[in-house]
């Protein structure tokens, strides 16, 4: 085995981010690292505290390499375009969504996609609250695609999805799902996130939208 002085944090990443990399955050772990490294576990923790501190260095890393598309326009447009850029970005490195799905771990620079979203959002009327909420559902709405995309990339070519394996004559308790059961496919195939993450926005309370008169 190497001595402690033989590695550093950041072999540590490096090596750690090849783990993720290669085999996803469930192979990940301090004995996984030190037989990558040729290491012991407890020498490792002499320079990371644990997996979450990890992750957060990794993502780090990853986020620092990232040119983030600065968004422009009306603060709503901005909202969406931060969204969509994050969207488009992770699209390409897809080993690290089901990190930040842990909610565990993020990497400090990739905050810069929060600063502008919730600027955009208070810029626009939102309290810290509103802002706050949607920046995480968007968020993850865009990451829930993600996932969803990778699970359809990697099935079998002889795979049906669920909505194909279903017999519509056991649905008659369910009329509307019934009758959408053979369009069901074509509607999830033109899947608009852009116009999903719209409405979403556009919905949210503003301090200037007007107030629904009350029932007395």
């Amino acid at each position: 085995m190497s001595e402690r002085g033989s590695i550093d944090r950041d072999r540590i990443v490096a090596a750690a981010r090849a783990i993720l990399e290669t085999r996803g955050i469930d192979s990940l772990s301090m004995r996984a690292l030190a037989v990558a490294l040729d290491s012991k576990p407890m020498t490792i923790y002499h320079y990371v505290s644990g997996k979450p501190e990890l992750l957060t260095l990794v993502l780090t890393q990853v986020a620092e390499e990232i040119d983030w598309t600065p968004p422009t326009g009306a603060p709503r447009h901005r909202m969406v375009e931060v969204v969509m850029d994050m969207f488009a970005r992770l699209s390409d490195i897809p080993w690290i969504v089901p990190i930040l799905s842990q909610g565990i771990a993020v990497g400090t620079p990739a905050l810069i996609l929060a600063d502008r979203f919730l600027s955009a959002a208070l810029e626009d009327g939102c309290d810290e609250q509103t802002a706050l909420s949607l920046w995480r559902s968007a968020s993850w709405i865009a990451q829930t695609e993600l996932i969803f995309r990778a699970s359809v990339a990697r099935r079998a070519s002889d795979e049906t999805s669920w909505h194909q394996r279903l017999n519509a004559d056991d649905l008659d308790d369910m009329p509307v799902v019934q009758s959408l059961l053979p369009r069901w496919g074509q509607h999830s195939a033109d899947y608009d996130l852009r116009a999903a993450i719209t409405w979403l926005i556009d919905g949210a309370p503003r301090a200037n939208s007007p107030t629904t008169p009350s029932a007395d």
